[in-house]
């Protein structure tokens, strides 16, 4: 078994870095170490129907609602289109919050780990999956596939 990384290994690794890769029933999902918190994203191929949306058109529960949309390049894996959200909200604790300067009250926020961002995006995952279905039969009906 894989140990978990800890709040300040994460914190050591660069911006960009994919820390968890993982599909699921076409549905890739991946965590990142952003840059001031983890990020996490759902992956549809690139020729899905469902590829291509504005996040803010997606009806995805995620912590914080979806925050990205784009094709994959760079640090995002190609051949699929991302759908993002960030751990970087109102009682979320920051990377850069460990340099001092910031309040007390701040540095009260939550230290997501990987193991706690790959169990709160359950139903983001789940979500994808079943707009992947919809998009799907919703495509076939207006191709004529389907009476």
């Amino acid at each position: 078994m894989k140990k978990e990384l800890s709040w300040e290994e994460i914190k050591a690794i660069k911006v960009g870095t994919i820390l968890h890769d993982e599909l699921d029933d076409g549905v890739r999902f991946i965590i990142m170490r952003g840059p001031s918190s983890l990020c996490a994203y759902v992956g549809v191929p690139i020729s899905h129907p469902l590829a291509g949306q504005e996040y803010d058109s997606l009806p995805i529960s995620c912590h914080g609602g979806l925050t990205f949309s784009r094709k994959g390049e760079q640090q995002w894996p190609e051949g699929f289109w991302w759908y993002g959200w960030d751990y970087s909200h109102c009682d979320d604790y920051l990377f850069y919050y460990d340099d001092g300067s910031y309040s007390d009250n701040l540095r009260k926020g939550r230290k997501w780990l990987i193991e706690d961002v790959k169990d709160d995006s359950f139903y983001a995952i789940y979500d994808t999956k079943k707009l992947m279905k919809l998009a799907e039969s919703t495509a076939k009906k207006y191709m004529g596939w389907i009476k």
